[in-house]
């Protein structure tokens, strides 16, 4: 879904933000007790390494990894098989966010599969999944809040490290190269999967306006539009600004280089 500053402009945003965090009370929470948890952060890359050849969008990704969680969290799965729960996540999440000419073809996903696999094998297990989330796969993601928010994290009257902002469109383009970092960070880190889509997003928001250097951290308009405080957000945004540090200088691409994404900039492609 593409929206633009005109959208953020409606009265619809703040409806659904409310229907976001609803739903969000809704959503099962995880146990954590999955035995494949171990091997979370490798699934999570190698299906981002699927959505390059694919060319899914950010959301998609995010949706899938989401649906990943869950449906491990309630089976043990044998290891051949999580590259096909993989395969079968990002098709579900396809056919939620993705343009029809841009859903894979089931037989385009059964090839990436590291092992021969039929069709109908294929088929079956989208038929287990939905019957699993009882057909509604409709879950919130930070993803798609933090791009739902993004047109209101930076404005004119900001400041940047200790002064007025001197260029406003380097600032922008800093900024939303930070959002999609820590994005990537809160899709891998297990520590994270916990964490509410709607304070994630917030969190991001502020994590990445703390690193650029930006001032206020969390401004009073956002503070307005998603209903959290800067004490609401401290323990996450701290986390998210230690864990970006840490990786330094190390490339976050291999999660983000490739599949596309509504923020255009960074390693996206789309400009």
């Amino acid at each position: 879904m593409v929206l633009d500053q005109s959208d953020l402009a409606s009265e619809y945003v703040e409806d659904i933000l409310a229907w976001i965090k609803v739903k969000e009370t809704k959503v099962s929470k995880l146990q954590l007790l999955s035995p494949q948890l171990d091997s979370r952060r490798q699934l999570v890359d190698w299906s981002c390494e699927v959505a390059v050849k694919l060319k899914l969008t950010t959301q998609t990704v995010h949706l899938a990894v989401k649906l990943l969680d869950h449906f491990m969290d309630g089976h043990d799965i044998e290891d051949p098989q999580l590259y096909l729960v993989c395969l079968g996540c990002l098709q579900l999440a396809a056919k939620m966010h993705e343009k029809e000419t841009n859903i894979p073809r089931g037989s385009k996903i059964v090839a990436l599969l590291p092992r021969p696999l039929s069709l109908s094998s294929f088929l079956s297990l989208e038929f287990v999944m939905l019957n699993f989330f009882q057909w509604d796969i409709c879950m919130p993601t930070s993803c798609y809040l933090t791009e739902l928010l993004l047109p209101l994290s930076i404005h004119l009257n900001d400041w940047q490290h200790g002064r007025p902002i001197a260029n406003f469109r380097t600032a922008k383009e800093e900024l939303h190269v930070a959002v999609k970092e820590m994005l990537d960070i809160g899709l891998q880190e297990e520590t994270m999967m916990l964490v509410v889509p709607s304070l994630m997003a917030s969190s991001i928001l502020q994590a990445s306006r703390l690193v650029c250097g930006m001032f206020p951290g969390w401004t009073d308009q956002l503070e307005s539009m998603t209903g959290y405080t800067r004490d609401q957000l401290e323990q996450i945004t701290d986390s998210l600004v230690s864990l970006h540090k840490l990786h330094g200088e190390e490339v976050l691409c291999p999660v983000d280089e490739g599949y596309h994404s509504n923020i255009s900039v960074g390693c996206s492609p789309e400009k």
